[in-house]
């Protein structure tokens, strides 16, 4: 019986399904294979020093969804490193021999054994209505069984730490790849800018003579104004340009983030009108002051907002929260403005890449490149038919009047 017991405990625990179901199958099959009215697995959460309930198989009565590390029975096992075996004629109501635990309530036996090998992983509680003995064979395959246990959540937790640490490792890979772009841009934009503005500025001034010189209605006067039109979008584009090839200063100091915000919604407050977007600010009064360069972070808000602004052309509500969230103030941006294509979405931080004809794809790709020099954090959560939100995230300052040169 028992060799049998256990290699079903091992089969059940080394299967490919997700942890809670491999510890519920195990706690059935003990249940009944031990004869036990209920069977509880709880884990053990090394920060708060908790045991919080995973699964519970049999009779609900009496099973607590938490217990601290020195709480009831679990915390006796817990604390001498054994398991316990309690049985008694007369079930209590909150006391066993002396231990507060509301978990007995109801119940003449008791087994409680920690799962442990190094570490301790949790707590195997096992209960029965009437008092029962526990065979000698029974306690050692009882043990052998929680060391499986151990061993099975052990496993599975490296595997979601490697998950973690694998996904961390592609996020900073994502923003080497993206860095590097930066780096290319700003060498070819080194190169170019200078061989570029000087002939686009001789052309726009010659298009714009052209335009006075002309009558209103000469047939060529809509190549002029073409010509013109496209002048100053490809100026534009090389004003991007020259933001990423300059060797630009960022002068850091303490700011009010809230204030920083306050002035860019001004900046845009006629075209928030005529446009019928409504403007909800939910600004955190207690954030405290940051380390930043005012004018750029005042460029990330208004790129965001402009953005915002091209999105809901017929109309909507930008709504700005500023809040704290440990060692990060957060600013979240948020549009009804029906979301981002889902195929686009991983490009739009590309330098370059626009979906709108009179856009130069610079925009996004600035505001990525100075949050990055804010050693900060951006991300977008797109939500389909509904709208999308910017979420960027500072850190706390450290000290004030830093100096730092983009890199």
């Amino acid at each position: 019986m028992g060799y049998d017991i256990l290699s079903k405990v091992i089969e059940l625990t080394d299967s490919t399904d997700a942890l809670e179901k491999r510890l519920k199958d195990v706690a059935n099959l003990l249940a009944h294979a031990f004869a036990f009215d209920q069977c509880a697995v709880y884990l053990s959460d090394q920060d708060k020093h908790v045991l919080t309930l995973a699964v519970a198989v049999g009779s609900k009565r009496g099973c607590q969804e938490e217990y601290k590390e020195n709480e009831g029975l679990p915390g006796l096992a817990i604390k001498k490193g054994s398991p316990i075996f309690a049985t008694q004629s007369k079930p209590p109501n909150e006391t066993w021999q002396g231990i507060l635990d509301k978990g007995t309530n109801g119940f003449k036996t008791v087994v409680c054994y920690p799962i442990k090998d190094d570490w301790l992983h949790g707590v195997l509680y096992l209960k029965n209505k009437e008092k029962k003995a526990v065979t000698l064979k029974e306690k050692k395959l009882l043990s052998v069984i929680v060391l499986q246990l151990a061993t099975a959540i052990k496993n599975y937790q490296c595997i979601i730490n490697l998950r973690d640490i694998n996904t961390k490792m592609k996020d900073m890979q994502d923003r080497l790849v993206n860095a590097e772009k930066l780096l290319a841009l700003g060498e070819m934009a080194a190169s170019l800018a200078h061989e570029i503005k000087n002939p686009l500025v001789s052309i726009g001034g010659f298009a714009k003579r052209l335009s006075q010189q002309m009558n209103l209605d000469s047939p060529h006067m809509s190549y002029v104004d073409r010509i013109v039109k496209e002048v100053s979008r490809l100026e534009k584009l090389m004003d991007g340009i020259v933001h990423f090839s300059k060797d630009e200063s960022y002068v850091f100091l303490s700011e009010d983030i809230n204030i920083i915000i306050e002035e860019a919604v001004a900046f845009f407050e006629d075209d928030f009108k005529r446009n019928g977007i409504a403007v909800v600010k939910e600004l955190s009064l207690h954030v405290p002051k940051i380390d930043v360069d005012r004018q750029h972070l005042k460029l990330v808000f208004n790129n965001l907002m402009t953005n915002a602004i091209q999105a809901m052309e017929k109309g909507g509500t930008l709504t700005i929260q500023t809040y704290q969230e440990g060692s990060w103030i957060v600013t979240e941006i948020h549009d009804t403005g029906g979301g981002i294509d889902p195929n686009i979405i991983s490009n739009i931080f590309n330098p370059f890449y626009t979906t709108k004809e009179t856009g130069t794809g610079l925009g996004l790709a600035i505001t990525h490149s100075i949050i990055t020099n804010h050693k900060g954090i951006i991300e977008v959560n797109n939500n389909i038919g509904v709208g999308v939100t910017f979420v960027i995230k500072l850190p706390l300052s450290d000290k004030e009047g830093r100096i730092l040169k983009a890199s």
